[in-house]
């Protein structure tokens, strides 16, 4: 496991993490998601930005199309928008105890894309680490995670993540940090823990990110020996 200084984590929020004005004022563009009806109504507010930024990084990154991809739900809206010549599903089974992420044996694969997880793994290095090994030189990985949200599926959700500490969580266990992107308000987190104790969507919100009240975060990073 990789250690880090207060100096080096300071770098690396400054390098990766911080964001210009724009960032912080961008408004929804027009829900792309088929799944969703194209519409961005009751679906929880921060994950209509992950999407947003998820289609701009597999651009930027040109990993549109891979050869194998690993992914955890196959109801995820990011797979519009990537395309593989073999996918493989490890969904979880509490029952059964299948596919979790902690000591599934994975096929290798180019691409592990699971979102809104890592809150419900009582060992997230153990089960990252896992994964990371499972991933092919040069591969991607990309998940979101609520930095701050209502508990959910108790007792089985560990804790929250902010932008430095998911970024911190994924350079430990080896990855390579191309992109980290989040979004929040003062607005989400009082409908979120107010009456209804419920995760609001965008129009229960403004679309105003505050740096300072992050509610969601996502990364893209890249496994390179």
């Amino acid at each position: 496991m990789k250690t880090f200084t207060e100096t080096e984590i300071n770098k690396i929020n400054n390098e990766k993490i911080k964001k210009n004005e724009n960032y912080f004022n961008r408004g929804l563009i027009k829900c792309p998601v088929r799944g969703w009806n194209y519409s961005w109504k009751n679906k929880d507010a921060p994950r209509c930005f992950c999407i947003m930024d998820f289609i701009q990084w597999i651009n930027k990154y040109n990993i549109q199309n891979v050869k194998i991809l690993n992914i955890t739900d196959n109801n995820d809206p990011e797979l519009e928008f990537i395309s593989s010549k073999k996918t493989n599903l490890y969904k979880y089974n509490s029952e059964l105890n299948e596919n979790d992420l902690h000591i599934t044996n994975f096929d290798k694969c180019d691409f592990f894309i699971f979102n809104q997880t890592i809150e419900h793994l009582y060992n997230p290095f153990i089960a990252l680490k896992n994964i990371y090994n499972s991933i092919n030189n040069n591969g991607y990985i990309f998940t979101s995670v609520p930095s701050m949200c209502i508990p959910h599926n108790t007792p089985i959700h560990f804790g929250n993540y902010t932008p430095t500490g998911l970024a911190m969580l994924f350079l430990s266990v080896g990855f390579e940090i191309l992109e980290i992107g989040f979004w929040g308000n003062r607005n989400y987190i009082i409908n979120s823990f107010g009456i209804n104790h419920d995760f609001p969507d965008i129009y229960k919100c403004n679309t105003f990110n505050e740096e300072k009240n992050v509610c969601g975060t996502w990364i893209l990073a890249k496994k390179v020996i």
